[in-house]
């Protein structure tokens, strides 16, 4: 009967995970995904129609076909795979009819084709400026650093620990997440921070002190022999104002998943020969946050037997501690002091088209660093994007998926723009050729014949692309992370 019940939970369990997967990842990432392709191929479409180029079929989702219909020589298909859209023009590579896209003048081409990304990049601004209308909890108390790194360009350039930081390159640095993207925008540069110092017993002063953020932080290794990155800067930052607060039964429950994914991980960076206390868990020592060993007195009831939840953190996460269990400490909770914040439409368009600029400069950053070898490029399929469409509603809440979205759309227009085969930009890139050539077109048998090869080549990456991103989530791994 009780192995029944246990079962019956399990199922139930299960089920709630698949639920919980469906709403926070599966739902929201199929949603985004179909819709930004949807407004791609809108952007072929009308100007297609507007310039005289006949549509064969206009489809929602992939295909096999679910129904449609025909209008004025257009089919317009619903498909039964939702994961993008399509249009399909005559004569894409032959110009033999009139009314086919190959036979078009070269600017009308260069507009029909180009006019998908350029949709998705006014949509990253449209939505990045309605993210930014939407009210919304930003820090209140500002931020401060907490640690300086040795010998790091913040400890070179005088920052301290304590001092609240006001401004980044003259732009106000209010919370952590912003003083933290505003580092990252400066990356490869002199950085001027702005902070208020406290002077004891002589109320504070206003410094400015410029230090360099580092192309590629240095590592440093800690007792267990585990790689740790410094920051750009060197410094790391926290909230300045926080309020204790009360955690509830749910909150510690995640707080102690959270701790647990957190050591697992840690585990695995632990290289083999470190001291065994490294996978042991600590000493008996109390601590405030974290998993305490307990003895056995402290662990057993009145008949001496074991506390079964505390066992099996120990046989879960410290197999090789001395010690007979764990008990989880959530530490003190403090909640960072926010307010509610949005901007009318015409202050919050012109921020929207500023972060989309930016973002654009946070990428470049990114392939720099790859380029240069800093850090491995993390590419994603559809299974690791949906991953972390799940991860940033469960972390931030669904009014971020907003700015994830516009990140995907900006990140979507800019690879169709790239001369790549298949996608907008390489056959942009044939147009190209074509002026170059004095208007002497490449025959389409040969064009289509490299699209044909692009295409072969974008579907085995993504293959592969999928299978590591299955890997990286069984393994415990993220893209955020």
């Amino acid at each position: 009967m009780l192995r029944w019940k246990r079962r019956r939970r399990g199922a139930r369990q299960e089920r709630s995970t698949d639920l919980d997967l469906a709403l926070h990842s599966i739902l929201p990432f199929a949603g985004i995904l179909l819709g930004l392709v949807v407004i791609h191929e809108l952007g072929h479409y009308i100007t297609a129609k507007m310039f005289g180029v006949k549509v064969l079929e206009a489809g929602v989702g992939l295909p096999p076909k679910i129904w449609g219909f025909t209008w004025r020589g257009t089919e317009y298909t619903i498909n039964a795979l939702p994961l993008g859209a399509f249009v399909r023009m005559l004569g894409e590579e032959d110009p033999s009819d009139p009314e086919s896209l190959a036979a078009q003048p070269k600017w009308k081409r260069t507009i029909i084709i180009g006019s998908g990304a350029v949709i998705n990049l006014i949509a990253a601004v449209v939505l990045f400026s309605v993210g930014l209308m939407i009210p919304h909890k930003v820090s209140a108390g500002g931020a401060q650093i907490a640690k300086v790194a040795p010998d790091s360009p913040a400890a070179h350039a005088g920052l301290q620990p304590g001092d609240q930081i006001l401004e980044i390159n003259g732009r106000k640095a209010d919370s952590v997440q912003r003083a933290s993207y505003l580092i990252q925008l400066g990356r490869g540069s002199d950085i001027d921070f702005t902070v208020e110092r406290a002077r004891p017993g002589a109320g504070s002063e206003i410094l400015t002190k410029t230090a360099y953020a580092r192309w590629n932080p240095p590592t440093y290794t800690d007792a267990c022999g585990v790689k740790h990155t410094q920051g750009p800067t060197g410094i790391q930052i926290a909230p300045v104002s926080t309020d204790p607060v009360t955690r509830t039964p749910e909150e510690t429950a995640a707080l102690e998943k959270a701790a647990r994914k957190s050591w697992l991980a840690y585990r695995k960076e632990i290289p083999p020969g470190a001291p065994s206390w490294c996978y042991a868990g600590g000493d008996s020592s109390a601590v405030d946050f974290g998993f305490r060993p307990l003895t056995a007195a402290q662990c057993s009831d009145e008949t001496g037997a074991l506390d079964p939840e505390k066992a099996q953190l120990k046989a879960e996460l410290f197999p090789e501690s001395e010690f007979p269990c764990f008990e989880f400490r959530p530490g003190p909770a403090y909640e960072t002091k926010t307010r509610t914040e949005s901007f009318p439409p015409w202050e919050a368009f012109p921020r929207g088209l500023q972060m989309s600029f930016e973002s654009l400069i946070l990428f470049r950053n990114q392939v720099w660093s790859w380029v240069r070898g800093f850090v491995s490029p993390q590419v994603a399929g559809p299974v690791g994007i949906a991953q972390a469409t799940g991860e940033v509603v469960e972390s931030e809440g669904w009014l971020a998926l907003i700015n994830f979205a516009a990140l995907l759309s900006m990140n979507l227009g800019v690879f169709n723009l790239l001369p790549l085969p298949m996608v907008d930009g390489g056959r942009l890139m044939f147009i190209l050729i074509e002026f170059l050539r004095g208007g002497r077109r490449i025959a389409p048998q040969k064009e289509a014949l490299v699209h044909f090869a692009g295409f072969v080549a974008m579907i085995l990456l993504a293959v592969v692309i999928t299978y590591f991103d299955i890997a990286r989530i069984v393994n415990g791994g993220s893209l955020l992370r």
